[in-house]
């Protein structure tokens, strides 16, 4: 690191570009960064249209998703009204722990709730399908396996742990 005290303008021109490069996340098109109360049409003017649109008892779901070649997916909650109430993002493993109910779980919640899977399997010794989601955890990636039996009802969740992801980068 004696390198950077040599060159002190060096270390604000590193330092301007990493914060430049997080701001890519954060800014008005990130769909964290949306206010609340905010109306659909500045949200879809500000994010673009949603991966998917579901109707909720109280209002819309737009689900911005970023799978299959990222790690998150994002939902935005509007009201009757058409404001935005709640911005979530749900592929996290303590949310999946907490969410998914076996025997009880159904495609249609799953999909609500994760939006379309990385990727269906079947597996041979499962009578079923298998949705594959994508995710960070403490910013480690990690796949977790949605056992769905014939009448599309959770049977079964099993977590892995991704050593050497397939894109190379672990951004959603």
């Amino acid at each position: 690191m004696s390198w950077l005290r040599r060159w002190p303008g060096l270390s604000a021109c590193l330092l301007a570009l990493g914060l430049a490069g997080c701001a890519g996340w954060v800014g008005p098109r990130f769909p964290m960064s949306q206010p609340l109360g905010s109306t659909r049409a500045e949200v879809l003017a500000r994010l673009g249209e949603p991966t998917a649109r579901y109707a909720l008892p109280q209002g819309e779901r737009l689900q911005y998703s970023f799978l299959p070649a990222g790690v998150t997916v994002y939902n935005l909650d509007l009201d009757a009204e058409g404001r935005l109430r709640r911005v979530d993002q749900p592929l996290l493993k303590s949310r999946i722990d907490a969410d998914m109910m076996i025997d009880q779980t159904r495609a249609e919640d799953i999909r609500l709730l994760y939006g379309q899977p990385l990727r269906i399997d079947q597996v041979a010794r499962f009578d079923g399908t298998v949705w594959v989601y994508q995710f960070l955890d403490l910013n480690e990636p990690f796949y977790a396996y949605l056992h769905l039996d014939p009448q599309g009802v959770l049977r079964r969740v099993v977590f892995q742990q991704v050593r050497n992801p397939p894109n190379g980068h672990h951004r959603g």
